[in-house]
């Protein structure tokens, strides 16, 4: 009997919905195989713009059609979405491109404040897709400017074709009760060019989630979270975080909402109105019910310091931790909060005791720390472990005792940056990670990382690296695309965007106009 494991399938931003950010199928990729020697850029692929968005990645099988090929799925700011084979160096053409309407092009006087710059040339498909191949489609939501003005619009795309599917798109609307900023006669009414679709969509309960926070704190606008129906399109339900007062965005840096096997919905909340008793809920940790009811939530004791210094919470995403009801969140300002799931903790004004553990991930040196989009997850014989790097510090890992974790690293990146600073210092936005492994074998892990090579990302379009490293031991660095520049430059970096790993090779975006495929040379 054949013990070979079936190839992974990358159908949504960091893997899963508990956002590990980990493939625990891939065999070919480990500390023997990669090295300067044998690993490098094997072909690349153009768009039409800055990709934000995570390729995706659908193995051969569980595709229609019997054609026999590997693909990788990609979303462009031009609103563009392409299908490319993910092997054949020879195949660059996609096999199907969809345009899915006009992108805004910045800069524009409707989306946010005067001199934005969080994001260049134009805005279209921002957030990750997610991919359903039980319906064989893949879910969008594009952004458009045109005579009748800005919209959001969910797309459903045929995986084979690229065609419409499920009778889409559908433009997204939404009103609730509520008092909050631009409120009139007692509802909230939900407007595309104040309102900003960066976290990545989410599947789960027969329905995809939207999340939305803002352009640069444009006021006025609110966090929401928008369902539909998976099969339909329909509007399901909504939930608003602040609908008595205002701000309060979902953008996690690109993360999606995490979902655990209840249903249960989690996501991390930006700057905003804050109200004890839950009814407002800036800087929280937020939990909902499929039906995006309130089911609980945690905000850390200084909630009112964390929004009057824009150190907003929600600058990362959760991470529901495997085979435990706990959850790990941090946001810019630099702490680890580990929650139970049963029992989030909700607010108490003088400390946060009421909360398994809450720790610095760097301690205070007179540099931030932000944490972006979300530490990573591997469990093998060692761990389980935790990874992230924070803007201005080392990549770094963290155990968990299967209650809470050794503050201290377990293991720290000793790599130097082209300036000579010790820990790679990659600033704005820091790293964004991916793990690949063959289960648990402590002998196949890998720690890949995209970051800016040497420059700030905060306002800026910068060059980018992208770095490897044995998962098991951070002070090995096994590759980085800087060592054959020639053949191996990644061009310019793509913010909060991990690599995608799978079947032997690392697809990773670009704002370069292209999408570059990493694997095994010869």
């Amino acid at each position: 009997m054949s013990t070979a494991r079936p190839p992974a399938c990358v159908t949504t931003q960091h893997n899963d919905n508990l956002r590990t950010g980990a493939n625990l199928l891939e065999t070919a990729l480990h500390p023997g195989s990669v090295g300067p020697g044998t690993f490098g850029k094997l072909f690349t692929r153009a768009v039409d713009g800055h990709v934000y968005a995570q390729p995706l990645y659908v193995p051969a099988d569980r595709l229609p059609g019997g054609q026999g090929r590997n693909v990788v799925y990609v979303a462009t700011m031009h609103n563009s979405v392409y299908a490319f084979d993910a092997d054949d160096p020879a195949a660059a053409a996609p096999l199907w491109h969809a345009s899915l309407g006009p992108s805004a092009p910045l800069p524009d006087p409707d989306i946010g404040p005067p001199g934005y710059r969080d994001i260049a040339v134009e805005v279209g498909i921002l957030g990750t897709p997610v991919i359903d191949t039980g319906r064989q489609v893949l879910y969008a939501v594009a952004f458009t400017k045109d005579a009748d003005g800005h919209h959001h619009t969910l797309h459903a795309l045929d995986l084979a074709t690229g065609r419409p599917a499920l009778g889409g798109p559908v433009r997204i609307a939404a009103t609730v009760p509520g008092t909050g900023e631009g409120s009139s006669g007692g509802r909230i009414t939900f407007t595309s060019h104040r309102q900003i679709q960066r976290a990545a969509l989410t599947l789960a309960n027969g329905q995809v989630y939207v999340a939305f926070a803002s352009y640069g704190d444009r006021r006025p606008y609110h966090g929401w979270v928008l369902g539909f129906d998976a099969a339909t399109l329909a509007p399901t339900g909504a939930y608003v975080t602040t609908p008595g007062t205002g701000l309060g965005g979902i953008w996690q840096a690109g993360q999606g909402l995490a979902v655990d096997e209840q249903g249960y919905v989690y996501f991390l909340t930006g700057n905003g109105g804050f109200r004890p008793d839950g009814s407002e809920l800036g800087d929280s940790v937020v939990k909902l019910h499929p039906d995006l009811t309130l089911a609980d939530w945690f905000s850390p004791h200084d909630n009112a310091a964390l929004d009057a210094h824009n150190a907003d919470l929600g600058s990362a995403g959760p991470l529901l931790l495997p085979g435990t009801r706990l959850l790990v969140a941090g946001g810019k300002a630099g702490r680890f909060y580990l929650l139970d799931r049963d029992a989030m903790g909700h607010f108490r004004p003088d400390a946060d005791s009421q909360i398994p553990q809450s720790f610095a991930v760097v301690e205070p040196d007179g540099h931030s720390h932000h944490i972006h989009g979300g530490p990573v997850h591997w469990d093998f014989p060692g761990g389980p472990w935790i990874y992230v790097w924070p803007e201005n510090a080392a990549l770094r890992a963290y155990r968990f005792t299967g209650t809470r974790f050794d503050p201290t690293p377990v293991s720290v990146s000793t790599t130097t940056d082209p300036t000579g600073v010790p820990g790679g210092s990659p600033g704005m936005p820091g790293g964004f990670l991916s793990v690949s492994a063959h289960g648990s074998d402590t002998a196949s892990g890998l720690l890949w990382a995209s970051h800016p090579y040497k420059d700030d990302a905060n306002q800026a379009v910068v060059t980018g690296v992208l770095r490897v490293y044995a998962a098991a031991d951070l002070t090995r660095e096994l590759w980085n695309s800087t060592l054959d520049a020639g053949r191996d430059d990644v061009g310019l970096f793509a913010k909060f965007t991990p690599p995608t790993v799978a079947n032997g090779k690392v697809h990773l975006a670009t704002f370069s106009g292209a999408v570059h495929t990493y694997g095994l040379l010869g």
